[in-house]
């Protein structure tokens, strides 16, 4: 059975599998409208799915525990998330079945939880399968005691016995017996199963062992070497998942130690997942994972946390190399995100459905005879000669992917590379697309959620400036300000997510560090000290909500919670650890804001990750990249690229480093072809100079403005003295000696300026840039 999102099964993180031994069986794991329930007052998409079910559902809190203590019922807990496949058969098959329902509603208390609002439920009770079976999915079927203690575990359970698979009648017929004639057997089993989920919640052994960065990078591309399917890529050799932070752990051994066998391992993965199915070639985005080695079959849903990691993935290797197929992905992810995922207000929603009318991928499939009718047969053959349909395993139609080998295409056709001839079927994409945007589409779950807008903040800002895309950044920015502005409360504190105008749920680990970590590179991007001082607050309230104060490192839950106990996640999974991306955090906020509590945070994150580095440095992918960019963090120096108010036009600034002296930076000023910026002085008073200016610091000789270049306007005879193409702009910067020992470093320098082409003059405006 294909799990909706199947979760690997870690030798470290599994303390051992139970032994069962109370008189029934474990089971495998695997993967309509009825009467009103109370779900149809909850406002997340996956319970609204549920709403109609005869069964007795609740949506988790205090009033279902209540009632199994008050008559003492075991809980069925089932958890799962809107655009999951298997969610959708259980729902339909088992939950909408009546006779089932009544089994369920004499002998359980049922409890349905989203597990994306609530990835803390999701997280220890998905721990709990784990340990009982050896495996994992969604959708997650859980029994507990009253007290929320689980004692027996699968996923999928279908409707009736097929095979040696047991139906879900016969489950829930054998856990009543248990519980009622053998319930003590059945309390121990659920003692020991807390204590083992206990046991990976607690603190990490201390480690006073010191890491070598380089040395962790080296051991876990070694680590990844040895997962790594030389044929197709990827790091396994069937079910295919991207898991960006593997990928983005490649690109920092590459960075670091260029031996070419980690960007071998790269660019091999990143070029077969944009040649296969899992890549949609028509509409831009990335499908979630391939369900066999080659990625030619996708399984269907679309989620935000993929693509915009993949985003930013793709743009930092175009950077790299120069590939112009990355390019080319990123322009589909960024317009496939704004075109299918974007709130008119800002934010980016959740993820789409992998199913259409019961049938997975319905929407997506081809025929060759479909194709025909499109393009006509003589363009369908020259279509298919580079693209190819992949048969599904059941169903009618196949999956589009680019054939490969594509180099004798490439040589048949005359082009220079592979962007360039994917380019000169667009027309033919966009034939077929409009023709697939008439059939019924998947289902999209309208959530907004904190850590996956961060990912995709973060995705977008990078994006920006790996190809010079101002759009991106205003995007980016969007989203910065949707999410700050709904999910977070007059306290301060953030909330997970946002759906139905509501915000719901408290917010976890990682949407705290996810969405630090992106409003941290949108102001890398843009000097923007409101950016700066967001992260700052955000990741001040993840210390005090999250971090332990006596072992260092951070549980996933805040303090207050209702569960019974605090679950820790370090490893790395298809998202980064949330832990390692506050790391990469802390670490940024440390050099970017001498003397505050971040640099000593810092030190005691990377403690926490001592056993963990030492154990298996890829699985903690994120934090070990973290730890090695502490060295070159100082010497970033980031470029701006910021848009125009009112044009698609723009002006690059950013501030260097100036080797003349130690207390001297430059001003570097590029204006795009076609504009120019008023000089310093103006030639008219009514055009704006421009005109620099420190934020805290002082300067100990005037700025001297370079002379301008002359320009002849269409409004007036004379010339104006402007500015064109790159200018560098020197700063003499006090030093301690020359105002009486004060510290006036500064941290920011703010550019006003006025852009005009030959015609018109937009509104001025006001850039900032931090000062390396």
């Amino acid at each position: 059975m294909v799990h909706c999102r199947s979760v690997r099964f870690r030798a470290a993180q599994i303390v051992a599998v139970i032994s069962w031994g109370i008189g029934f069986a474990t089971l495998a794991s695997g993967e309509g409208n009825g009467p009103t329930n109370r779900l149809a007052g909850e406002a997340s998409p996956y319970l609204q799915l549920h709403k109609h079910n005869p069964v007795d559902w609740y949506p988790g809190g205090d009033e279902a525990f209540a009632k199994a203590r008050a008559e003492q019922r075991p809980i069925f807990l089932s958890i799962g998330y809107s655009t999951c496949f298997w969610c959708h058969v259980m729902e339909r098959k088992v939950f909408s079945n009546p006779e089932i329902a009544a089994q369920m509603n004499r002998d359980f208390v049922n409890i349905k939880v989203d597990r994306e609002e609530r990835p803390d439920i999701d997280e220890i009770y998905m721990t709990a399968t784990h340990l009982m079976t050896g495996s994992g999915g969604w959708p997650n079927s859980v029994f507990l005691t009253p007290d929320g203690e689980p004692f027996y575990a699968g996923t999928y359970f279908p409707p009736e016995d097929a095979g040696r698979r047991p139906g879900f009648p016969r489950v829930l017929n054998q856990l009543s017996d248990a519980w009622r004639d053998r319930r003590d057997e059945v309390l121990a089993m659920a003692a020991r199963t807390r204590a083992q989920i206990e046991q990976q919640s607690a603190a990490p052994v201390p480690a006073n062992l010191s890491f070598d960065p380089n040395d962790l990078l080296l051991r876990a591309t070694r680590e990844m070497e040895r997962r790594y399917d030389a044929r197709y890529g990827g790091f396994s050799k069937q079910t295919k998942f991207p898991s960006p932070p593997n990928l983005e752990l490649l690109l920092a051994a590459h960075r670091t130690m260029p031996d070419g066998e980690a960007l071998a391992m790269l660019t091999h993965t990143l070029d077969e997942m944009a040649f296969g199915g899992i890549y949609d070639h028509l509409a831009g985005g990335f499908h979630r994972y391939s369900t066999e080695s080659s990625w030619s079959i996708p399984h269907y849903e679309k989620m935000l946390y993929d693509n915009g990691q993949l985003l930013g993935l793709y743009a930092q290797v175009y950077e790299q190399t120069q590939n112009p197929l990355y390019r080319q992905v990123v322009i589909g992810i960024a317009r496939y995100l704004e075109r299918e995922m974007l709130h008119p207000d800002g934010g980016f929603y959740s993820a789409q459905d992998a199913e259409v009318d019961a049938h997975e991928g319905k929407s997506y499939l081809w025929t060759r005879a479909q194709i025909e009718s499109v393009l006509g047969a003589k363009r369908a053959d020259q279509f298919l000669s580079v693209y190819r349909l992949a048969p599904m395993s059941e169903g009618e139609g196949m999956a589009l992917r680019v054939a490969l080998p594509i180099e004798p295409a490439i040589e048949r056709l005359g082009a220079k590379n592979a962007a360039e001839l994917l380019d000169r079927f667009t027309a033919d994409r966009q034939k077929l697309l409009a023709v697939r945007n008439a059939r019924i589409q998947p289902l999209r779950d309208d959530k907004i959620l904190a850590a996956w807008n961060g990912l995709t903040i973060r995705g977008l800002t990078l994006a920006a400036r790996a190809i010079g895309q101002p759009d991106y950044l205003r995007l980016a920015e969007a989203a910065a300000d949707f999410t700050l502005s709904r999910l977070r409360d007059s306290s301060g504190g953030l909330h997970r997510s946002y759906v139905a105008g509501q915000m719901r749920e408290q917010g976890v680990l990682d949407d705290y560090a996810y969405l630090a970590d992106g409003l941290l590179e949108l102001h890398r991007a843009t000097g923007s000290p409101a950016r700066l001082a967001q992260a700052q607050s955000l990741t001040n309230a993840l210390l005090d909500r999250f971090e332990d104060p006596n072992a260092g490192g951070f549980f996933l839950t805040a303090k207050s919670t209702e569960l019974f106990t605090r679950p820790r996640r370090v490893y790395d999974n298809v998202e980064p650890s949330g832990s390692g991306v506050a790391l990469r955090v802390l670490i940024s906020l440390a050099e970017l804001t001498p003397g505050s509590r971040f640099r000593d945070a810092s030190t005691r994150t990377v403690e926490s990750f001592g056993s963990a580095f030492e154990r298996s440095p890829s699985q903690v992918g994120t934090a070990v990249v973290a730890l090695a960019s502490m060295d070159s963090a100082k010497a970033q120096a980031p470029t701006i690229a910021l848009p125009l108010p009112g044009s698609g036009d723009h002006v690059h600034i950013r501030v260097k480093e100036s080797a003349a002296s130690a207390n001297q930076v430059a001003v570097e000023i590029r204006v795009d072809d076609g504009w120019h910026i008023n000089a310093n002085p103006a030639s008219m008073p009514f055009l704006i100079p421009t005109t620099i200016a420190l934020e805290g610091g002082t300067l100990s000789a005037p700025i001297q403005y370079p002379a301008g270049v002359a320009f002849a306007p269409s409004f007036t005879s004379e010339l104006l003295s402007t500015y064109q193409g790159t200018l560098e702009i020197p700063l003499h910067l006090s030093t301690e000696k020359e105002t009486g020992g004060k510290n006036t470093s500064p941290k920011t320098v703010s550019v006003r300026f006025q852009a005009c082409d030959e015609s018109r003059c937009l509104p001025p405006t006001t850039s900032r840039a931090p000062i390396p």
